[in-house]
């Protein structure tokens, strides 16, 4: 593995928070829209139950994170590309 320090795009850890962030609002959007579903046709609908949504959450959470990893794999390779090309 190569450890040397990080030159080109910027920093993994803002990618990390950023997708923490985005977990985050996608949580809360979920949590809310299960527990004001309201009633379809007439009748109600029960919302999830609790270690299911903690399991939801928790998906949630990881793919976003994840997502935002990729993304800087992304940009960072990106960048190493066009610091390549004005190298050249």
């Amino acid at each position: 593995m190569n450890d040397s320090p990080q030159t080109t795009g910027p920093s993994r850890s803002s990618f990390i928070y950023a997708g923490i962030v985005v977990g985050i609002l996608v949580s809360i959007w979920y949590i809310h829209k299960n527990h004001t579903i309201g009633t379809i046709a007439g009748g109600t609908v029960v919302p999830d139950p609790v270690w299911t949504q903690f399991v939801n959450v928790s998906l949630i959470m990881f793919a976003a994170v994840f997502q935002f990893s990729l993304l800087h794999k992304l940009v960072a390779w990106v960048a190493k590309l066009v610091k390549g090309k004005r190298d050249a």
